[in-house]
């Protein structure tokens, strides 16, 4: 082998190892660039920070009557009282901790499950796969919001009960996703080569297919995110959600807002709005995402 191969061959070595490292840099600078999801994240960065301070404070107790009823802002408040006279800044920053909690905990819940079955379907196949194949056409059959509904109804009312009833209505699009990134991923030389140096299928799965699905999968569940915030929002709507009195932005939209609407719109339009803008907030970071770590959109 001549000195200018076996230098073209290093050269060669060193940029695929330079984007290897780089994959998730070039994403974030990519991402960067498209500011609609700058913007995104920093309005979840500080809304999750309102999260976490609402643990250990909050303007005033959420639950408890201070003032007049349906007094509209004020410097003392803000956002006005409710129709028991409760501070409606402070339900509405805990109605954050909680739609934000739901929201993320689908989203773990959606991504194990989801993850999982794909990886099982996608790299195992056979009957396997289609196994899990028609598990996930049965539950697409069931409308999402009735599903949610009828499981949140059977298991009982509390926060975990609701993450868990709208988890099962949201973890097939993860599976599809992930079992088809593992068809397309079991096939390439280094699986290949693991598979015939004796590595076992575990280990291929989660220290190679997994891995090199990662982008795809944090772009999904960011998709996963608001669509569970506005499930668990609905049903709360309906009544069927966060118990009282502990305050969501859904209970605060149906049960205090919509019979005072016309006299007092001060107790649901700032909770709509919030509501509307966190949601648009994470489609707009999905959508970054998905452009950052698309390479059809590397330029």
């Amino acid at each position: 082998m001549s000195i200018a191969t076996e230098v073209a061959q290093e050269f060669d070595a060193g940029v695929v190892a330079r984007e290897q490292v780089s994959l998730w840099r070039d994403g974030w600078r990519r991402l960067r660039r498209n500011r609609l999801a700058l913007a995104a994240t920093i309005f979840l960065a500080f809304l999750a920070l309102v999260c976490v301070v609402t643990f250990f404070w909050t303007p005033y107790p959420p639950s408890v009557f201070v003032g007049n009823p349906y007094a509209g802002p004020s410097l003392a408040h803000p956002f006005g009282l409710d129709e028991y006279g409760r501070d409606m800044l402070s339900r509405m920053m805990v109605g954050a901790q909680i739609s934000m909690a739901v929201g993320l905990g689908c989203a773990v819940i959606a991504v194990v499950v989801g993850v999982s079955l794909g990886l099982l379907a996608g790299y195992l196949r056979g009957w396997v796969d289609s196994v899990i194949s028609t598990a996930i056409n049965i539950f697409y059959s069931f409308p999402t919001i009735l599903m949610a509904l009828i499981l949140y109804i059977v298991i009982g009312p509390s926060i975990i009960n609701i993450m868990v009833a709208i988890s099962l209505t949201v973890w097939m699009d993860m599976a599809r996703l992930v079992r088809g990134q593992t068809l397309s991923i079991r096939e390439r030389e280094y699986v290949e080569a693991a598979r015939a140096s004796g590595a076992r299928t575990g280990r291929i799965m989660l220290g190679h297919v997994l891995p090199n699905s990662l982008g795809p999968i944090i772009v999904q569940a960011t998709y996963i995110i608001p669509s569970a915030i506005l499930t668990e929002a609905f049903l709360s709507f309906l009544g069927v959600g966060i118990p009282p009195p502990t305050p969501d932005w859904g209970n605060i939209l149906g049960t205090d807002g919509l019979p005072a609407i016309r006299f007092a719109p001060h107790i649901l339009l700032p909770t709509a709005i919030l509501l509307s803008v966190t949601l648009l907030a994470f489609n707009f970071l999905g959508d970054g995402l998905r452009d950052a770590f698309d390479p059809r959109q590397k330029r």
